[in-house]
């Protein structure tokens, strides 16, 4: 079970993604997957928007972008800074979903975690993914990571291939799996894990923060048979 949702913690964690070398990479890798299928005024759902970095890099690719987000702060903040044309409701995906129309293209980025019924978390998904459509969708991996910063964030758990796998394929065919954050396994292990230490997110504007971005960004173009992150491609099931 998670820990109480700890709302400082939670805001400065939504703040740092604009300059976090590791979201920073994981959303790249989104964005060539979503390159190859996406064109010029596409309809995407970000599920789950935080501040709303991510709303720019899609809106940079010329796509229109709805978004959601049920933490109140981090809402206002993405809310006041939505690019034009964006649109960005206080809510979760359950309430999100209600009667909503699909779109083509549905990215959730690190929300599934925080949902205790993952599967009618998934359900609800499915129901705002077309049937031509393509979802992306990232969770946190590895359960002997648990630690502070899942506790601080309300996380109900870590995934494995295998139990991520599980709760997706009740509605989904996964057509891409992969693991990201190999190298970054020993710094969750030692300030989540091992300390309960709040990572160090000053070292983000530093050379050795420079230098953990490149090793983050060339993580997306390997394959790892372990990580801190599990990515999927998902289109639904016929």
């Amino acid at each position: 079970m998670p820990g109480e949702i700890n709302a400082t913690y939670t805001r400065d964690d939504h703040a740092f993604r604009a300059i976090d070398p590791y979201a920073k990479a994981k959303y790249d890798l989104t964005l060539r997957w979503l390159d190859r299928r996406a064109r010029p005024g596409d309809l995407l759902y970000n599920i789950g928007v935080g501040s709303g970095y991510f709303n720019h890099l899609a809106v940079a690719r010329g796509m229109r972008v709805v978004g959601c987000e049920p933490d109140p702060t981090a809402f206002h903040i993405a809310r006041a800074a939505a690019p034009a044309g964006t649109e960005v409701f206080n809510c979760g995906l359950l309430e999100f979903a209600r009667g909503r129309e699909p779109a083509r293209f549905v990215v959730m980025h690190d929300v599934l975690e925080h949902i205790e019924d993952d599967l009618a978390a998934v359900a609800a998904l499915r129901s705002i993914v077309a049937e031509s459509g393509t979802a992306i969708v990232s969770v946190p991996a590895l359960m002997s990571l648990f630690g502070r910063h899942d506790r601080e964030l309300g996380h109900f758990r870590r995934y494995s291939a295998r139990s991520l796998r599980n709760v997706l394929e009740s509605r989904f065919t996964i057509e891409k799996l992969k693991w990201y954050g190999a190298a970054s396994i020993p710094i969750v292990w030692y300030f989540s894990r091992l300390r309960r230490l709040p990572y160090p997110m000053a070292v983000a504007k530093t050379a050795a923060g420079a230098a953990y971005g490149t090793i983050c960004h060339v993580e997306t173009y390997l394959w790892e048979p372990v990580g801190t992150s599990l990515l999927a491609q998902i289109v639904p099931r016929a």
